[in-house]
């Protein structure tokens, strides 16, 4: 975190580098996807001596289980595991961060699954409409790459086209960051991910690897004041790289149905010593690197029921619906368009607070018909939609034999 300006000295300045890498070949789903350019094949592990190898046997069946996400357009390429049928958990800047610029385009965003010489594609439901957003559950789409840094949110479920995930699906457990500490003593935590300069589109194996929040460099009373959601975040030593972004940090629990999922990988944390001169930048030093970011399966187990059974809407009409019914509630104050912007999406999320929900931030039929039947308000409270232009709408006339649930 930068300090107070001086008239010159050295500070630190906190930043997080995203772990998602685009190359400027093809990501042709396809067999016959050529090599990866030579200067992209040495190992680029982050943490030492590069300690990926092959996909034990033991965790054979991971491989239809962890896909790659990739969309062709901004060169993007990550990695998403199943967590159910038709959803996939990825790191959201995969799928709402700009690269040169550009956002990905989400009708375009394909999931690949392999299985020995089996593979299967599907893309986000909805992606030939205008509403793909609205099958996707996000902790945040504001991604902060120097404090407050982002990483504790970064995480993405999506609802696909099809239900391809017919090979298994990964169970995402709930623990304290302070019991992931105790099991990477024993050797239990390992992360599976795709890589760049990995094998030709091969998942790779991380050795068992460290979380920890007290580091040589700095310990957690200041990490924790440079991360937003600090209790969700889930620092790491597991060897990751490029596309590795949205990889499963996993558990050894020994159980018959394997690991389970404790977290999402998203990034790397690094410290930046700089010289300021009269407050401006003079020299930049060598960044050290702290640790890896992950993203704590707390974050998001829970909305993962509430995505496989919603129903979504997909409509203007109703979208333009469910925004007016927020702007009368005080949650929404933006345009009536009829899109899961940002806004609306924060809008829909404090909605849910408020009713003790499970927040999703996803706009379904369920959520509207929750708003239609709490209707009956004061006037200023109501609000009908005329042309895109919310307005007032009375109270009704009580009738007889029948009470107002004010």
């Amino acid at each position: 975190m930068q300090g107070p300006k001086v008239r010159s000295g050295i500070t630190v300045l906190a930043s997080l580098w995203l772990a998602t890498q685009a190359w400027a070949g093809s990501l042709s789903p396809g067999a016959d996807q050529p090599a990866l350019p030579p200067d992209m094949l040495a190992p680029a592990a982050i943490f030492g001596a590069d300690q990926r190898i092959d996909l034990p046997d033991q965790y054979g069946a991971l491989e239809g289980k962890i896909g790659m996400l990739y969309e062709q357009s901004t060169q993007t390429l990550c990695t998403a595991f199943c967590v159910g049928k038709d959803i996939i958990a990825t790191a959201a800047h995969c799928l709402f961060q700009p690269k040169n610029n550009q956002l990905p385009d989400l009708s375009e965003v394909t999931f690949r699954l392999s299985y020995g010489k089996a593979y299967q594609t599907s893309g986000i439901s909805g992606r030939h409409t205008a509403f793909t957003k609205n099958s996707i559950a996000v902790g945040t789409t504001a991604f902060n790459n120097e404090p407050p840094l982002s990483a504790p949110k970064d995480w993405a479920l999506a609802k696909l086209e099809r239900p391809i995930c017919r090979f298994g699906v990964l169970r995402v457990e709930s623990r304290p960051v302070t019991d992931l500490i105790d099991k990477s003593r024993e050797n239990k935590i390992f992360q599976v991910a795709y890589h760049w300069d990995w094998k030709h589109w091969q998942l790779a194996y991380s050795q068992p690897c460290k979380v920890s929040r007290d580091f040589d460099q700095i310990k957690w009373r200041f990490i924790k004041q440079h991360f937003i959601n600090f209790n969700e975040l889930v620092l790491h030593d597991c060897d990751t790289g490029g596309a590795s972004s949205g990889s499963p940090l996993l558990i050894d629990t020994g159980s018959a149905d394997g690991p389970s999922v404790v977290g999402i990988n998203v990034g790397t944390y690094t410290r930046t010593r700089i010289l300021l001169r009269e407050g401006r930048i003079v020299k930049r030093m060598k960044p050290d690197i702290i640790a890896n970011t992950g993203v704590n399966g707390s974050a998001f187990s829970s909305v993962i029921a509430s995505l496989e059974t919603a129903d979504l809407l997909a409509s203007i009409e109703d979208m333009m619906r469910l925004q007016g019914e927020l702007q009368a509630r005080g949650l929404y104050s933006g345009t009536l368009d009829g899109q899961l912007g940002r806004d609306t999406r924060s809008a829909i999320l404090r909605f849910e607070e408020t009713q003790h929900l499970v927040q999703t931030g996803l706009p379904t039929r369920a959520l509207l018909r929750r708003m239609d039947e709490d209707r009956i308000k004061p006037a200023h409270m109501l609000s009908t939609i005329r042309g895109g232009v919310v307005e007032p709408r009375p109270n009704p006339t009580p009738r007889p034999g029948v009470s107002n649930n004010n």
